[in-house]
């Protein structure tokens, strides 16, 4: 039987807007049957082409530029359920959609059979965007995996005043954006450590790939990232 709540605002499907039958999750039943996570089998493990020989570091766009990150992936492709789930968490003031996200981040993490990372480290938000949505939506995914995973995690990057949206921007605008945007908070050492960096959404890779740069400065062994979802070029 309902609540009293349900029947006055009764619960619907953020996609799809259809009621639900279960007020414990977030989506209807065929909504969340849509929730496909990606195969990163046979693809670049950096930037996710096809073109990509198996058992190779990186396909032959990402060869020629310098790299910071062992692997990229992704739990999903920006579209459907999935892409709902993100813009209410990061434009709708619904922060609290970060938990579930979180654990299809676990969940593909497992299915990756990457390392146990040391320490987990959330992409850093510009100071303006952090005042329009009074929180970092990385932030809060990258706390959800931590949790899950018993994992620390470590809140070393920041993001200088000033950045504004890369949404619109090409490969070559965004790489020019974010080069110098990003810098460790104090001087640290990651020394033979493995880290795991968390962000809600890829596009061309850049922040993702500067960010690691940033930490190359404390030595880690490794690095890797996992994001939500991937754009869809």
């Amino acid at each position: 039987m309902r609540s009293f709540r349900d029947l006055i605002f009764p619960p619907l499907c953020l996609h799809c807007s259809s009621l639900i039958e279960h007020d414990s999750s977030y989506l209807c039943s065929e909504c969340m049957e849509k929730l496909q996570l990606i195969d990163h089998t046979e693809r670049c493990p950096l930037c996710f082409s096809s073109d990509y020989l198996p058992g190779a570091k990186h396909c032959s766009i990402c060869k020629p530029n310098e790299l910071y990150l062992h692997h990229i992936a992704a739990a999903f492709d920006y579209v459907g359920p999935a892409a709902s789930i993100i813009r209410k968490l990061k434009y709708g003031n619904q922060p609290y959609l970060a938990k579930g996200a979180g654990a299809f981040l676990v969940a593909q993490f497992v299915q990756l059979e990457w390392p146990i990372p040391d320490f987990i480290v959330p992409i850093p938000i510009s100071t303006t965007h952090w005042l329009e949505r009074g929180y970092n939506q990385s932030q809060l995914l990258a706390e959800s995996f931590s949790l899950l995973l018993d994992r620390p995690l470590l809140n070393v990057l920041h993001r200088k005043s000033g950045d504004y949206s890369q949404a619109g921007m090409n490969r070559q605008q965004r790489n020019a954006l974010v080069t110098s945007s990003f810098y460790l908070k104090k001087e640290l050492t990651f020394y033979d450590k493995t880290i795991l960096l968390i962000d809600d959404v890829m596009t061309t890779g850049s922040t993702l790939q500067r960010c690691a740069e940033v930490l190359r400065e404390g030595c880690p062994k490794d690095i890797f990232a996992l994001t939500c979802c991937r754009a869809i070029k």
